[in-house]
């Protein structure tokens, strides 16, 4: 068997594990192959996800959310991209502060902060996120919130 070869579309390297199949597929023109943009793959992942996830424009304003986060605070999706991180966490703890620093400093970042449930209900949560530049060239971040304070995962299936 052949080690799995790259090839370069751009500045982005895709793996290619069956390359003979790949290029009969497309007549042994890898050109002409259009692979799925950045923000194709994220949108792909997040309504995939069985966890809370959503994408924001990284400035505090959600851009997608999927049904599970919707869940997890309490709204639809329509009123989850209306609103921003002040309204779904506690932006005023030490802990989230720190988040945003890390987040900032290294592209992506873990916590445990307080969330905020459409009823105004707090609840302990984690969080991660991770900075990513769209095909157009705009900051975004898809984050994942995880509700500890019960075993929620129990639910997802419901």
């Amino acid at each position: 068997m052949k080690a799995p070869a790259h090839i370069e579309s751009g500045n982005k390297f895709y793996r290619i594990d069956n390359q003979e199949k790949y290029l009969q597929d497309f007549r042994g023109h890898p050109e002409l192959v259009k692979f799925p943009s950045t923000s194709e793959v994220f949108h792909a992942v997040l309504e995939n996800a069985f966890y809370a996830s959503c994408i924001g424009n990284g400035e505090g304003k959600t851009l997608e959310a999927n049904e599970t986060v919707c869940k997890v605070f309490g709204y639809t999706t329509k009123e989850m991209n209306k609103l921003t991180t002040k309204e779904l966490f506690d932006v005023r703890e030490n802990k989230y502060l720190g988040y945003l620093c890390q987040r900032e400093r290294n592209g992506r970042a873990k916590a445990k902060i307080t969330g905020i449930r459409k009823n105004g209900e707090r609840f302990p949560c984690e969080i991660t996120s991770i900075i990513f530049i769209d095909d157009d060239g705009e900051k975004r971040t898809i984050n994942t919130v995880l509700d500890i304070s019960r075993n929620y995962s129990n639910s997802l299936f419901e």
